[in-house]
């Protein structure tokens, strides 16, 4: 059984464009929100962090439950900060991933220290692992979040990441010197073993599709197309996956759900039925 988690938040801000996956599928999905969210805009990154944490503490309470009564949580959020919520939610239940596949065209491996946007969405890899938060004279407020969702430091040997064709300065160098397996889409079955259990974690903008699913975030050229992350689905239908996770398109941009369809088309062949 597959538990659907639909989490429309954004950074911690509320986007309703992504509900339109509930309207496009035939399965029921359940949507993860809190009036304590509902903010469209928030500019202090702390208080995004704040509210991430609340929003994905929920998360982690219906992927805790859904692990241990042995159902498999695939969410559909904004942003690949969600894992957060995944994998807290996963270890909760004593379900922690003996492997994680990030696909992903960027890095999200920046910290404080490297990132020259001070975009939280370019750090989601590096909370995972537990890389701190290194802003001088002020809390640690991604440790704070981490807490608030109930998430535990994952390994960075236990991580594939595939492909990041798009990395920046200092992320690049910081990335080399971890433990993370870094690798092409044609690499990634080297790298995992059908018996160890995976959580895979698939940002849609890994994908080059700007003319079929024009809604994508940041496009960037050169990656794999829709068949051939089919194809890769394809061979982990035979691995033990145990959650999955999706970032999303611009839900406001895909007025026909053509990114939504896509994608749930795609989740179809990964988890079937």
């Amino acid at each position: 059984m597959i538990r659907r988690l639909l989490v429309p938040y954004l950074m911690g801000q509320r986007r309703d464009g992504l509900l339109n996956v509930a309207s496009l599928d035939d399965k029921p999905w359940t949507v993860i929100s809190t009036p304590e969210a509902d903010a469209v805009a928030i500019a202090d990154k702390n208080l995004q962090l704040r509210s991430m944490g609340r929003i994905y503490a929920l998360l982690a309470q219906q992927v805790r439950d859904a692990a241990a009564g042995g159902e498999i949580p695939l969410s559909i959020s904004g942003d690949c900060v969600s894992s957060m919520g995944m994998l807290a939610g996963l270890q909760q239940a004593g379900r922690e991933p003996q492997r994680l596949l990030w696909l992903d065209a960027h890095g999200d491996f920046h910290t404080w220290a490297t990132t020259q946007t001070q975009y939280l969405g370019g750090m989601p890899l590096a909370m995972l692992v537990g890389r701190p938060d290194r802003r001088q004279e002020q809390r640690d407020s991604i440790a704070a979040m981490r807490a608030a969702v109930g998430a535990r430091p994952y390994p960075e040997q236990r991580i594939v990441l595939s492909d990041a064709r798009d990395l920046d300065p200092g992320e690049d160098e910081a990335l080399r010197a971890s433990a993370i397996v870094h690798c092409g889409l044609d690499e990634v079955l080297g790298h995992l073993s059908p018996n160890e259990t995976l959580y895979v974690h698939f940002d849609t903008d890994v994908l080059d599709e700007s003319q079929r699913m024009p809604a994508l975030k940041y496009h960037v050229p050169g990656g794999p197309d829709l068949e051939q992350m089919a194809a890769l689905f394809t061979h982990l239908r035979g691995y033990r996956v145990v959650a999955v996770s999706v970032s999303s398109w611009h839900g406001e941009q895909d007025a026909g759900g053509a990114a939504a369809r896509a994608c749930l088309d795609l989740l179809k062949v990964l988890l079937p039925g």
